[in-house]
């Protein structure tokens, strides 16, 4: 790249639904315009990932705001990429499937899945702002067990918008009416930042930001 980055393969670190499109395509944009570059990619939730941003194990991580939220340290150098909508996971043949906006009151008997506390804190947050109850009555080890339970019938789930282009087959997705939102953010050490993580964070700010309206149309 001429500037030294390629002396130090970069590691990057991002949450499952960022690894799953958005991370892969902003580094491959990258590279088409500043040549071969070996990365590595570790997936992990986001406040493990901070974490190790601080301990040198990172040289990037992009990573969301989802409860309990991101912890102020002022060794890391923070960017905002912007908001994700959360949308529903639905079995392809659901009576919702191809149909939204739709309430959360219309799905308040579904029987639901999840895999992390902060996606299950913010469906309940939704659910108690519009004055219903949703049952989290199966929990999967990760977003792949979350989403077969989805495809096989046996659930509905809330999952990230930016991970809709990622989907399996025989799973869709509905969006909700004023959906729950989640922050997407890089972190990286103030001290001693890898020379390409300028590069990438542009690059991810620009992938993000084309995903949210092609999620819109």
């Amino acid at each position: 790249m001429g500037d030294g980055s390629c002396d130090r393969p970069p590691t990057v670190g991002a949450t499952p639904s960022l690894a799953a499109g958005v991370v892969p395509e902003a580094v491959r944009d990258l590279l088409e315009q500043a040549g071969p570059l070996r990365w590595s990619l570790l997936p992990g939730l986001s406040v493990q990932l901070h974490h190790r941003v601080v301990t040198g194990e990172l040289d990037l991580a992009v990573v969301t705001d989802a409860p309990p939220g991101l912890p102020h340290d002022p060794r890391v150098e923070r960017r905002f990429l912007g908001l994700d909508d959360m949308v529903v996971a639905l079995p392809a043949d659901h009576p919702h499937a191809g149909r939204g906006p739709v309430p959360l009151q219309a799905l308040a008997d579904e029987i639901w899945a999840e895999d992390n506390d902060g996606s299950a804190t913010l469906l309940r947050g939704h659910a108690a702002r519009v004055g219903v109850g949703v049952h989290i009555d199966l929990t999967a080890a990760d977003l792949p067990g979350k989403l077969a339970l989805v495809a096989t019938g046996h659930a509905i789930a809330l999952v990230p918008g930016v991970l809709t282009r990622a989907l399996r087959g025989d799973v869709t997705t509905v969006d909700l009416v004023d959906a729950p939102t989640r922050g997407i953010h890089t972190v990286a050490p103030r001290r001693d930042p890898h020379p390409a993580a300028a590069s990438l964070c542009d690059r991810l700010a620009t992938v993000f930001a084309a995903v949210r309206p092609e999620r819109a149309a």
